[in-house]
């Protein structure tokens, strides 16, 4: 009969994160009563591997969401310094096909969900370059159509995600340059419905999806600004015939803040889950794999990022950072067909069209000896 203890210890083997275990077996030589082996058992790990550089061409601030129905990930919009896109692309987890130019105008920092009730990608907002928008289009997985012009206003930098319960597409946030959104929106299909105002502070650049198993969509991270107040005190020069003098004003500052909050909107009301984790940032993707909530990249005012983080409900756990290049901005969505994460693009040292897949890795127990 095996007697198994197990202890907590962690190694390293290979670039696998194992536990180990320690599995007493009684012997009858009269030698000795029990002989320790020890049972290495290979712990799930999120692996990244790259698959291709061909397809779109290199961007960041696009959107990207899976199409449950027909398999596909789906890609709009984006930009390139200056220029901004408007083509269509799917994914189907070997080659990136392109579709239509037909539809929304060219723009970039929009947000797409998928409708699985509806069977429709959704499109809302973005910046188009002098300006931004409001507009809500859906693609069938033949054309796009526009659906509406009025719901919440003009912004980019906004987030959805679709509430599977409920039927319904969350939108939360963003900014038009000068305002950054608070507001919590949902759509039907038919009709935005401002929802709850009371929640997460104002910002822009923040991940937010769904979570099936736990009815929740979940937002964190994201960047505002704010103009404050202060008082400076300017000295002023004196001459032959006047003394220098200090003076108090009161002027402008901008005042950038980047969160690293959780929260959590149950479908009526936002909560406060959790302020620490990942480092304050923006521009990173999250998405929901299934079982927990998959954070990769983002930025601050002086790194970008490559790190993944994993958040099950109650913490956040970093995982490897073996992967991507360090970036912001970029699309990430997650095949549930496929159970693999899709990422594409982005910029950090330089601009990015390069296509990553992530996805779980178990190998089998090994017993040593």
């Amino acid at each position: 009969m095996l007697l198994i203890t197990r202890n907590s210890t962690a190694v390293h083997i290979f670039g696998l994160f194992v536990k180990e275990s320690l599995i007493k077996i009684p012997q009858k030589t009269g030698l000795a009563d029990k002989v320790t082996k020890h049972r290495l058992e290979f712990v799930a790990q999120l692996l990244w591997t790259q698959k291709q550089d061909v397809g779109p061409s290199a961007r960041s601030d696009m959107a990207m969401v899976f199409d449950t129905d027909r398999g596909r990930v789906v890609l709009f919009g984006g930009a390139s310094g200056s220029t901004l896109f408007n083509d269509t692309w799917e994914w189907d987890g070997e080659n990136w096909t392109q579709y239509e130019d037909i539809g929304p105008a060219p723009r970039s920092r929009h947000a797409l969900a998928y409708d699985s009730k509806r069977k429709r990608t959704v499109l809302f907002g973005g910046s188009t370059g002098s300006a931004n928008s409001n507009d809500t289009w859906e693609w069938d997985g033949d054309a796009w159509t526009q659906v509406a012009d009025t719901g919440p206003s003009a912004r980019g930098g906004h987030t959805m995600a679709y509430d599977s319960l409920r039927g319904r597409v969350i939108l939360f946030g963003g900014d038009d340059g000068q305002n950054y959104f608070g507001d919590t929106w949902a759509w039907d299909g038919t009709d935005w419905t401002q929802e709850e105002d009371t929640g997460p502070p104002a910002r822009s650049g923040h991940g937010m999806d769904y979570d099936s198993l736990r009815d929740r969509v979940v937002l964190v991270d994201g960047m505002s600004k704010s103009t404050v107040l202060v008082q400076v005190q300017i000295w002023h020069s004196g001459s032959w015939f006047s003394q220098g003098y200090w003076e108090t004003q009161t002027q402008q500052q901008v005042k950038v803040q980047f969160f690293n909050d959780t929260w959590e909107y149950d479908g009526s009301v936002w909560t406060r889950v959790a302020d620490t984790g990942p480092e304050p940032r923006m521009g990173c993707g999250l998405v929901f794999n299934g079982k927990t909530m998959i954070l990769f990249g983002g930025k601050n005012d002086t790194a970008f990022f490559k790190n993944t983080w994993e958040w099950d409900g109650k913490h956040w756990t970093q995982r490897q950072d073996i992967g991507p290049a360090a970036r912001a901005f970029a699309a990430l969505a997650y095949d549930s067909t496929r159970q693999h994460a899709v990422l594409f693009g982005g910029v950090g040292q330089s601009l990015f069209g390069d296509t990553w897949e992530q996805f779980f890795h178990a190998p089998k127990e090994i017993i040593d000896g």
